[in-house]
C-alpha cells in the first residue's frame, strides 16, 4: 500500500467469506479496493492525516450480494407499457381476471389489440381458455401471457387472425392444446407456441427507452444488498441500452448478461437473428457491464412441461393438467434438445469466444440432457474454457449428482419456489411424494462435492436475498412461516448460504478472485446490516435491514437516502 487509506471502517462484525479468515473487525478502502482486512487495531493503526474513519457500531458486514439469476426488464416494461398493457394482480382468479380485464378494453376503445401479462393460471379450475377470455374482449384478438411467461391464452379473434385451428401442428417446442374429447384447440399455448403466436405482439421498446428504464430499475436492487446481478434472456437493444448507460451515467451494479438463444418466448423469430446479435457482443463490454453468456432453454415448467425420467403421474390431478406426450410417447414433458444438438451449441459459444451457458433444466431428465452434452462437447474440444450454471434444477436424479463436480457444472436454486402455493400444489401432485421430497437438493450437490448458488429468478415469486439466505437453511418460508417443505433434509447451512449469493455466484462471472469475499486486494463491494445474521435465530435473518450498500467503496444505497 502505497499511500494511506481513503477510508477505514471499524467496531463491525464482518463475516469476509474468506476461510483462512473468517471474521474481522475492520478493513480498509483505497481507490475502491480492500486493502487491509483485521482487527481494529492493526487497520487503524494505517490510517493517515486524510483518511476517514467510520465507526460501524458492532453492524454486520457482508461481502456484496449476487443475484445471479434476474429478469430486470420484467418490471420497467411493464411500467412503461401500463397504458397499453394489462398487469393482472397475482391473485386474480378467472373471475377476477375477466373482469378487469373487460374494464381495461371498455376504457380504451382504441387499442387494436389487449396485450395482458402476469395471468395466475394456477388459480383456475383447469387451463385458461378462449372460451373465458372471449368473455372478457371478444371484438378484438387479445394476447394474456400467464404468470410464469411460459403460456399464454388467446381469444378466439386472436386464433382466427394467426389461423389457427384444429389441424394447425404444434410449433417446435411447444404445444396448441386441445380439448382431449374433441382434439379442438382450446386457445391454451405453451412454450414455444406461446412465444411464436403471442409474444410477438408485446410492444417494443428502443434503445433510449430501454435505457431510461434501466436508469430507474437498477438502483432499486442496492436496497436488498445487492451490488451484482446476472440479467437473463439479454435482447439486443436492452444490452445496447446497458451498454449506453454503462458509458455515459455509469451502472450502480455490476451486471453480467445471458442473451436470449432459441428460448419459447422468442420463437416468433429465427435462431439465425439471435445469434447474429450475440455475435456482437465483444463490442458490448464496458464498466460494470459483461456480456458474454448465454441462456438456452431445455425444458418448460414444473406444471407439465418439464422433462423427466419418470413419467408424470395422472392420478388425483385435475384432468386440466394431465402432462403432456413426450417425444417416446410417454408422460414426461417436453424436451427442446438432444445431448448431440446441445453438444454442438456448446461447441459453438466456446468457439465464438462467450464465457459460459445457463441452461434452463427444471426436470431430471433435462438436467441429464446437459450433463451428457457437456461431457460430449469437453470431448470434441479438450476442454471447456467456460462456465457453466443450471438453472431452476427442481429434479436431480441420484446417479447424476457426483457429474456436477466431475463437469464444474453450477447448480442454481430459488428458494421461494418450493414454499406452498398453487403453482407448487399442482407440481407437488403431478410428480407424487417421492419426487416432491427431492426438489432443490442443495445438501444432496455439496455432498457429492458439487458448487450452488441461490438466486431469484425475479420478478416471478421475487424474494430478497437475505429472505432466501434463511429459506435455504431453514426450509421454510421466511415471509409467510409455515412446515418445512417435503425435502427438508436438503438444507444447508448459513455459510453455506452466503457462500451461494456470494463467492459461489462470483465464480460464474470469473470473478472469485475480485469480489465475492472481503480480502484484501479485492474490489470493495459490501453491505452492512442492522443485526448479526450469526447471533440471531435463523428465523430473523429475512427481517435483518439493509442499511448500506456499497461498490466499490462508494455508497449505491442509504438507508436514509438513495446515493449514487
Amino acid at each position: 500500500m502505497s499511500s494511506p487509506p481513503d477510508t477505514i471502517y471499524t467496531n463491525a462484525r464482518v463475516w469476509t467469506v474468506n476461510p483462512e479468515q473468517s471474521w474481522a473487525e475492520a478493513f480498509a478502502v483505497q481507490g475502491g479496493k480492500f486493502v487491509a482486512v483485521g482487527s481494529t487495531d492493526d487497520v487503524v493503526a494505517l490510517a493517515g492525516e486524510d483518511t476517514k474513519l467510520v465507526d460501524l457500531k458492532d453492524k454486520m458486514v457482508l461481502p456484496g450480494l449476487y443475484d445471479i439469476h434476474i429478469h430486470p426488464r420484467n418490471w420497467y416494461v411493464a411500467a412503461i407499457l401500463a397504458e397499453s398493457v394489462l398487469g393482472i394482480p397475482g391473485d386474480a382468479g378467472p373471475e377476477e381476471a375477466a373482469k378487469l380485464i373487460r374494464e381495461y378494453v371498455e376504457a380504451r376503445p382504441q387499442l387494436e389489440y389487449l396485450f395482458a401479462h402476469n395471468l395466475p393460471a394456477e388459480l383456475f379450475d383447469g387451463e385458461p381458455t378462449a372460451k373465458w377470455l372471449d368473455t372478457a374482449v371478444s371484438d378484438r384478438p387479445a394476447y394474456v401471457v400467464t404468470a410464469t411467461g411460459h403460456e399464454a391464452v388467446l381469444n378466439t379473434a386472436a386464433m382466427n387472425l394467426a389461423g389457427i385451428d384444429d389441424e394447425t401442428p404444434d410449433p417446435r417446442n411447444g404445444v396448441i392444446v386441445r380439448d382431449p374429447k374433441t382434439g379442438q384447440a382450446t386457445g391454451y399455448m405453451k412454450q414455444a407456441a406461446m412465444g411464436y403466436y403471442a409474444v410477438k405482439w408485446l410492444p417494443t421498446l428502443d434503445v433510449d427507452t430501454h435505457a431510461e428504464g434501466i436508469r430507474q430499475v437498477l438502483p432499486m436492487f442496492a436496497k436488498d444488498g445487492l451490488t451484482s446481478i446476472r440479467w437473463l434472456h439479454g435482447e439486443p437493444k436492452e444490452v445496447e441500452a446497458l451498454h449506453k448507460v454503462a458509458t455515459s451515467d455509469g451502472l450502480p451494479l455490476r451486471v453480467s448478461v445471458a442473451w436470449s438463444y432459441d428460448a419459447p418466448t422468442r420463437a416468433f423469430q429465427s435462431t439465425e437473428d439471435q445469434l447474429a446479435g450475440i455475435k456482437g457482443f465483444k463490442k458490448l463490454f464496458a464498466p460494470r457491464l459483461n456480456p458474454a453468456f448465454v441462456k438456452v432453454n431445455l425444458d418448460g415448467i414444473p406444471t407439465g412441461t418439464a422433462a423427466m425420467v419418470d413419467p408424470f403421474l395422472t392420478e388425483g390431478n385435475s384432468a386440466s393438467y394431465d402432462p403432456l406426450k413426450g417425444d417416446d410417447e410417454e408422460n414426461r414433458g417436453l424436451i427442446f434438445y438432444d445431448k448431440s444438438g446441445l453438444a454442438n451449441e456448446i461447441v459453438r459459444f466456446e468457439e465464438l469466444g462467450l464465457s459460459g451457458m445457463v441452461f434452463h433444466a427444471v426436470g431430471d431428465r433435462a438436467v441429464r440432457v446437459v450433463l451428457d452434452a457437456m461431457e460430449i462437447a469437453e470431448q470434441q474440444l479438450g476442454s471447456l474454457k467456460g462456465r457453466y450454471q443450471l438453472a431452476h434444477a427442481f429434479i436431480i436424479a441420484d446417479e447424476d449428482l457426483p457429474r456436477f463436480a466431475k463437469l464444474n457444472l453450477t447448480v442454481e436454486f430459488s428458494p421461494v419456489l418450493w414454499f406452498p402455493n398453487p403453482f407448487n400444489d399442482v407440481f407437488n401432485a403431478m410428480v407424487g411424494e417421492e419426487r416432491t421430497a427431492q426438489v432443490f437438493r442443495m445438501r444432496s450437490v455439496l455432498n457429492a462435492g458439487g458448487r450452488f448458488v441461490i438466486a431469484s429468478d425475479g420478478p416471478l415469486y421475487m424474494q430478497a436475498p437475505l429472505a432466501s439466505i434463511e429459506a435455504a437453511v431453514t426450509r421454510r418460508d421466511p415471509i409467510n412461516g409455515g412446515p418445512q417443505d417435503a425435502a427438508a433434509s436438503e438444507a444447508v447451512t448459513l455459510p453455506e448460504a452466503i457462500a451461494a449469493r456470494t463467492i459461489n455466484s462470483a465464480y460464474l462471472d470469473f470473478a472469485e478472485d475480485k469480489l465475492g469475499s472481503i480480502e484484501t486486494g479485492k474490489l470493495a463491494d459490501f453491505v452492512v446490516l442492522d443485526r448479526n445474521l450469526f447471533e440471531i435465530p435463523i428465523e430473523e435473518v429475512s427481517e435483518a435491514e439493509v442499511l448500506m450498500t456499497f461498490v466499490e467503496g462508494k455508497v449505491v444505497f442509504d438507508a436514509k437516502g438513495t446515493t449514487q
